[in-house]
């Protein structure tokens, strides 16, 4: 808000432009046209006021039409037209930025947890499943280094393989299936019919005389068995020795030596010489 100052400033600055102004028409009315200028200052003097006819090229337009009465073109107002297409223009991308973000909101408000909070436990169980596929990869390279280093161990001249087998009753029993011929059945049993009474049939094998490399030495493998299989072992012409028994130094090794029981007797702990 300006001040009395001011406005006092402000009248009679108007006051005086309007007093020229008045001095510059009546000049202009009333030139003089006999008298030659003297000078360059009298002919400023005396043309100056001739500025009251710089009127702009629009309203001298204006004066020349009839009473002023047109239509309306849109040359007239083509700055206005312009500025009001690009204000619609605005206008829309102002809504649909504002849409967007409404949206956005919503879909946020939606979810079951918050979009930063979601984001940080999905990192966090990212990092979680990276540093547990590195462990196992880890594991993997150590698992096949030591698989590697046995299969070394094995390829290697002289080495000798150690391995235990834990053998089972119908294991030992296809093993002495390879000994004894099918027997063919003539007739075949009626259904409801009562079971005759079980035959046992009894073959004697003679063993496969063995086959001994005199460059090979003999290899002793640890095997457990079941006291039940025994009978097939004798069969076989395999007679365990006690470990007591054999006399150190002596040149002849048995087939097998017995060297103890496990599980209340009922399993047995031999080595089996080839």
């Amino acid at each position: 808000m300006r001040t009395k100052e001011e406005l006092e400033i402000t009248h009679q600055a108007f006051e005086r432009f309007s007093a020229r102004l008045a001095q510059d028409h009546i000049a202009v009315l009333q030139p003089d046209v006999d008298t030659p200028f003297t000078d360059h200052a009298d002919a400023a003097r005396r043309l100056l006021p001739f500025h009251i006819y710089q009127q702009p090229r629009d309203d001298l337009e204006l004066l020349k039409r009839h009473k002023g009465k047109q239509k309306i073109t849109n040359a007239d107002h083509q700055e206005e037209i312009k500025d009001t297409r690009f204000a619609l223009a605005c206008h829309e991308r102002y809504q649909k930025l504002r849409n967007r973000f409404r949206n956005a909101r919503i879909r946020t408000a939606t979810r079951s947890a918050p979009a930063d909070q979601a984001y940080v436990l999905a990192q966090a169980i990212l990092e979680a499943d990276r540093v547990d596929v590195s462990l196992l990869s880890n594991e993997l390279k150590v698992a096949r280094t030591e698989l590697e280093r046995l299969e070394r161990e094995k390829r290697a001249p002289g080495a000798t393989a150690t391995r235990t087998v834990y053998a089972t009753a119908p294991a030992m029993a296809a093993a002495q299936a390879q000994y004894y011929r099918t027997y063919p059945y003539a007739y075949t049993q009626a259904y409801g019919a009562p079971m005759p009474p079980p035959t046992t049939t009894t073959f004697h094998v003679s063993p496969p005389p063995p086959t001994t490399n005199p460059n090979r030495p003999n290899t002793a493998i640890p095997v457990q068995l079941p006291v039940a299989s025994l009978p097939a072992l004798h069969a076989l012409g395999i007679h365990p020795v006690p470990a007591s028994s054999i006399v150190e130094g002596s040149d002849q090794t048995p087939p097998a030596v017995l060297r103890g029981s496990t599980a209340n007797g009922t399993m047995l702990t031999l080595e089996i010489n080839v």
